[in-house]
């Protein structure tokens, strides 16, 4: 019987560790690439806990979420529920991870790939990419931890435009808005991810913890009170749930216009 290869390849290097998504031309965070991560980062955690640069190979850094798997457990009103799910796993392990983490974006980001994004320190992006957090197109409402973390990413008003538009931007505005701190050629692109590194190693290990540590710690504290969170919960499940939400999501896998106008 054949084995599945894994769609993340895990490399060791001198300095860091090279964490690349290897399910291409796609790399969709579907639940073996999200189960991949979450052990990788525990096993890095428990260990030493190296710098890390997050990458992928192939057209697309990822696409995000398969359209036509998109999870109730992830729209669901129980917070409980949506913190057991692989993606939201995956978030808080690379928020929490112990040590900074670069990532090397090449291709195209998309939804929760996007947010995946955010959850890593520096960033470097090849000139052709585009980020885009289309769910208004699908009829769908983002979870107030995404909104939040695209928030200091890329500041209110281009999240605002990002997201009840549902546009893609390209490198350079989302550079210009802070989210990349370096755009290169693709062909330039190991090299500057590298480079960062290397500026980030001659920190001491025990600094760049403590400060890293710090910074998600103020970034984190902020708490909405249980009925916003509860509201915030019903109108994401209702979303999910509603007609709104199957029709488009069966015009996207079918090709069709979407059924809200416009193309």
């Amino acid at each position: 019987m054949s084995v599945e290869p894994s769609p993340l390849v895990v490399t060791r290097r001198e300095r860091w560790t090279e964490l690349r998504l290897a399910r291409p031309p796609r790399n969709v965070l579907d639940r073996p690439m999200l189960e991949a991560l979450s052990a990788a980062l525990d096993r890095l955690a428990d260990g030493d806990a190296p710098l890390l640069l997050l990458c992928a190979e192939g057209k697309h850094f990822s696409t995000g979420y398969s359209i036509g798997e998109i999870p109730e457990e992830i729209f669901h009103r129980d917070p409980a529920v949506r913190a057991s799910h692989p993606f939201e796993q995956v978030m808080a392990r690379l928020v929490h991870y112990p040590s900074p983490v670069v990532a090397a974006v090449q291709g195209d980001a998309w939804g929760g790939a996007v947010e995946l994004l955010t959850c890593t320190d520096l960033r470097v992006a090849a000139t052709r990419v585009r980020l885009g957090v289309p769910p208004v197109r699908l009829g769908l409402v983002y979870s107030h931890t995404g909104l939040r973390r695209l928030l200091r990413g890329f500041g209110s008003p281009l999240v605002r435009e990002m997201l009840l538009t549902g546009e893609a931007i390209g490198a350079d505005r989302a550079a210009h808005a802070g989210f990349f701190c370096r755009v290169v050629p693709e062909a330039d692109l190991a090299a500057a991810a590298a480079a960062l590194l290397e500026q980030v190693a001659r920190g001491g290990p025990q600094a760049l913890r403590g400060t890293r540590r710090i910074l998600t710690l103020l970034e984190e504290a902020e708490v909405l009170p249980d009925p916003v969170i509860d509201e915030i919960a019903e109108l994401r499940h209702a979303s999910w749930s509603s007609d709104e939400f199957r029709l488009a999501r069966d015009a996207f896998i079918e090709g069709r216009p979407s059924p809200f106008g416009g193309g």
